[in-house]
């Protein structure tokens, strides 16, 4: 998503008029392919293009249903008291049939590794996860709604802003679309502050402080760059780390500093993250082994937040989530 910057406002707003069109011409061609990848199913017993192409369909049709909804919201609910809520049920029922879905398709399965502790109830949880292999962050904000309860905000590239449905419900639900392109300076953090600073007792925020998918070729290209620039701390730092991204600091610093109050949950995860392109993703379906999950929880009064501090403190969690990485992966 780095190269990639948000679509114009004019752009945003053709895709949202259009986006039934753009559905219906995907169907007109995976449609068709449907009956060929069963018949390729005799030889290939996986049935992987069988359940490509139909996974390409679901998923087509329901980002429309997520649309369609914030239309219909819009037309039916502007100004009701309910209008927050009617939004987060709509991304909930939508998250819980992709998962329903994925676990039928391509036998994609979350399973918890532990037992997970939201904090305490009064508080607001901010939870930094890991990012790497498919879907992990659907994955992660489905079990942060469903398991505590809590449909958080999330802190996303703006390159998402170019699907429709993703851009309508994140941007009602008062999730940041932070600049994709480099060279976006504080522009990056404004949203990440505004978040903090709004969140309720009950809310979560969720950042994924790599800032993009862990992959073998990501980390090795900035290993290189690191060393090329001599900055020896934070080389040493990713030479260390075998499975993850070393993570960046600015968006953890503003929000632990804007809210003291707030319980921090740290989220590994592993099983799926070496499917790192698409030959590797469609050679591994269905998936032998699950999407699986360990978190870590840590009361407000046990985090720093001091700047320097709190880059040691998330360095350590990093390199907690690394050994259990690569003892699960």
């Amino acid at each position: 998503m780095k190269g990639i910057g948000a679509p114009p406002r004019i752009v945003r707003w053709l895709l949202r008029l259009l986006w039934p069109v753009i559905a219906i011409v995907v169907t007109v061609i995976c449609v068709p392919l449907l009956p060929v990848a069963a018949l390729l199913s005799l030889v290939d017993r996986r049935a992987r293009l069988f359940r490509a192409v139909g996974l390409i369909l679901i998923t087509v049709w329901l980002d429309l249903q997520l649309h369609l909804g914030c239309w219909r919201l819009w037309l039916t609910e502007r100004g009701s008291p309910t209008w927050h809520g009617d939004h987060e049920k709509l991304l909930v029922d939508v998250l819980d049939t992709v998962l329903r879905v994925g676990r039928k398709w391509v036998n994609f399965e979350v399973v918890l590794d532990n037992t997970m502790d939201f904090g305490e109830p009064d508080r607001p949880l901010l939870a930094f996860a890991r990012h790497a292999g498919p879907a992990d962050s659907l994955a992660v904000a489905w079990l942060l709604s469903r398991t505590a309860g809590r449909l958080p905000r999330i802190v996303l590239a703006d390159a998402l802003r170019w699907d429709p449905g993703i851009d309508l419900i994140l941007t009602r639900l008062g999730s940041s679309f932070v600049p994709s392109l480099s060279g976006a300076g504080d522009d990056r953090l404004t949203g990440v502050r505004r978040l903090a600073d709004s969140l309720a007792p009950k809310d979560a925020l969720l950042i994924f402080p790599e800032g993009e998918n862990w992959t073998p070729e990501r980390r090795a290209r900035l290993i290189d760059r690191l060393r090329e620039r001599g900055q020896a701390a934070r080389l040493r730092q990713a030479e260390g780390l075998r499975r993850v991204l070393p993570p960046k600091t600015n968006g953890v610093i503003a929000t632990l500093t804007a809210r003291p109050d707030a319980d921090v949950m740290v989220i590994a995860h592993a099983g799926l993250g070496n499917l790192t392109g698409p030959r590797a993703l469609y050679d591994a379906i269905p998936f032998d082994r699950p999407f699986l999950v360990h978190t870590w929880t840590y009361a407000a009064s046990t985090v720093p937040r001091e700047p320097e501090a709190i880059g040691a403190w998330l360095a350590d969690r990093w390199a907690e989530i690394d050994a259990w990485v690569s003892a699960h992966e």
